[in-house]
Order: structure tokens, then sequence, then C-alpha cells
């Protein structure tokens, strides 16, 4: 063979696996899809939901991650007002978020959620409001800044 031919050959050679190499290191991986959010009212007595007390058990499948409860002034008798309580069960690098929103101005009143508390962690926050006062509540999951999904909204009141 001569030896220019040799030469290029070598040189094809050397392309092709360099080509091969360089399109193995800058191919990413595909990326994995993050959990669907799915979810389940939590079971509450008539007198509870007749109240305005509603909840949400909060998986991404196969695990319960989390819930949402409001509570129409959750102790009877007591100044305490309305209140949202958010929990976040697993330590998976997601946080849950708790939204109420007020039916009349379609404006969010109260927006809490588990950021930076390591699992598990629980979070609440209280409003007095007028009693009868229609609300809806709903969860959402997020990592980072990123949203994995959201609840429908779901009626409630004060």
């Amino acid at each position: 063979m001569p030896r220019s031919h040799a030469r290029r050959r070598a040189a094809t050679v050397a392309a092709v696996i360099g080509l091969a190499l360089s399109s193995s290191v800058l191919t990413a991986p595909t990326a994995q899809a993050a959990p669907k959010l799915t979810w389940e009212e939590i079971g509450y007595k008539k007198e509870l939901k007749a109240d305005g007390t509603r909840g949400f058990q909060l998986y991404h499948h196969p695990h319960n991650i989390g819930a949402i409860t409001w509570a129409a002034d959750p102790l009877l008798g007591s100044w305490t007002g309305d209140t949202l309580y958010v929990n976040d069960k697993e330590s998976d690098g997601y946080y849950i978020v708790g939204q109420v929103k007020q039916v009349s101005t379609d404006k969010v009143i109260i927006d809490i959620n588990t950021k930076g508390k390591p699992a598990p962690s629980k979070v609440k926050k209280t409003k007095n409001l007028k009693e009868g006062t229609k609300l809806q509540i709903r969860a959402c999951v997020k990592k980072g800044s990123t949203n994995h999904g959201c609840t429908s909204w779901y009626s409630a009141k004060a």
C-alpha cells in the first residue's frame, strides 16, 4: 500500500473515531420525566365538610408525598380564624405549595409552601375570614422554580 494512501486511511479512521467519541460526549442522556401528580380527597365527617373543611392527599405515584387541609375555624369557639395546613412527607427535593383563593375577588389570599424545610415538614397560615366566605383551595408540587403539577381548584368556605 502506498505511503500516502496509508496516511489518508489512518487520518480517516482517526476522524471517524474522533467523531464517534465527541458525539458520545456531547449527547446528553434522555431526561427523566417528573412523576405525575395525583390526589384524592381526605374523607372528613359531614359536620366538618359542612363547615367548609376540606383536604387532599398528594401522590407522585406510588408515593404519598404530602397533603393540604383547609380548616374553617379549626378550634370550636376559638379566635384563631381559618387555617390552611400544608404537609410535605418526602425528602425528595420537591416541596408542597398550598393556596386559597377568594371567589368574589378571584385573588389568592393565602400562598404558603414547605420550600427549604427538611421533610417531614408542616406549615400553616391563618386568616380570620368572614363566616361563609366562598373560597377555593389547591395544592401544587414544585422543585426549585419549576412547577410539577397542581390539583384543580376545589370549593371551600370560611
